[in-house]
């Protein structure tokens, strides 16, 4: 447990600091994004014994480290082709190697290359909608979405964790996660929604937030729908790791495991966050200026 919360605290401490620093290296936190992505692909690669093709590899590999770029402006007109290039690439590979992959491995290849880079960008697009004049938001706005959208998957993943160490004595689902509880779970929607509760009430104090106010009760509402979806994130994760009969997708974080590990519950969340917030923001926004 202390590997753990050691591990997690030089994380978060480092993302930070990326954040900090990016103000002055205007793509720093794309490639950081980026790097996210393409480990996390590489792990899943490695997980499903498919790193042994090269070709197939290094394309997915490649792409998911390109995603995260079709945020800035100049590459942004150039996204859908290689969108475009990389299905016509799978495609292609679905055909030439059909006796040696199986149509459903390919096809599981395909979807996480596509769905991990794609939820890791979300962070980005978030930090970038304080950096707009669209929604009347500032720079620091961007960023609190941001971290709203990482705490809303690691407080949940934290309180499921140590209430279901203490507390937990039934089965969430067994034959997949026998670790996770129902009471885990719960102390996990409770703790996110009190987390969240308590980030909004630390960013709205005047010196941080400039004089912003967030939509607690929205905000209550992320927090509690995040939770759940953070719980599909890390059962499907799991899933995926059971059925390749491996403990962890990599070694990168001590107490964790790999990048997969410690970012399966962002793959929904963050894209869930970014919709909620674009979508609710001209008629009940969760920052208001």
């Amino acid at each position: 447990m202390f590997k753990r919360i050691i591990s997690a605290t030089v994380g978060v401490l480092l993302m930070i600091a990326v954040l900090f620093v990016s103000d002055e290296y205007k793509y720093l936190f794309n490639i950081v994004v980026s790097l996210l992505a393409a480990v996390s692909v590489g792990e899943i690669f490695m997980a499903t014994k498919f790193i042994s093709h090269k070709p197939l590899t290094i394309t997915s590999i490649i792409f998911a480290a390109f995603i995260p770029f079709t945020t800035v402006g100049f590459i942004r007109p150039y996204a859908g082709i290689v969108i475009f290039a990389y299905a016509v690439f799978m495609l292609s590979v679905m055909l030439h190697k059909r006796k040696e992959i199986a149509l459903r491995d390919i096809s599981l290849l395909f979807m996480l290359t596509v769905l991990i880079p794609f939820a890791f960008s979300m962070l980005i697009r978030l930090r970038d909608l304080g950096l707009t004049d669209a929604f009347g938001l500032a720079k620091r706005d961007g960023v609190f979405l941001l971290v709203t959208a990482c705490c809303c998957s690691w407080l949940a993943d934290t309180g499921a964790y140590f209430t279901g160490r203490f507390l937990g004595k039934h089965k969430l689902s067994p034959e997949i996660s026998p670790k996770k509880t129902v009471e885990g779970f719960i102390g996990g929607v409770v703790f996110n929604m009190l987390g969240m509760w308590g980030l909004s009430a630390v960013y709205m104090l005047p010196k941080i937030s400039a004089g912003a106010t967030i939509n607690i009760p929205l905000m209550l509402i992320i927090a509690f729908v995040a939770a759940f979806l953070g719980t599909l994130g890390d059962l499907s994760a799991s899933y995926i790791k059971r059925s390749c009969h491996v403990k962890d997708f990599g070694n990168i974080m001590p107490g964790h495991g790999g990048v997969m590990d410690r970012f399966d519950s962002i793959l929904l969340v963050a894209p869930f966050v970014y919709l909620v917030v674009s979508m609710t923001m001209q008629v009940w926004p969760l920052i208001i200026r």
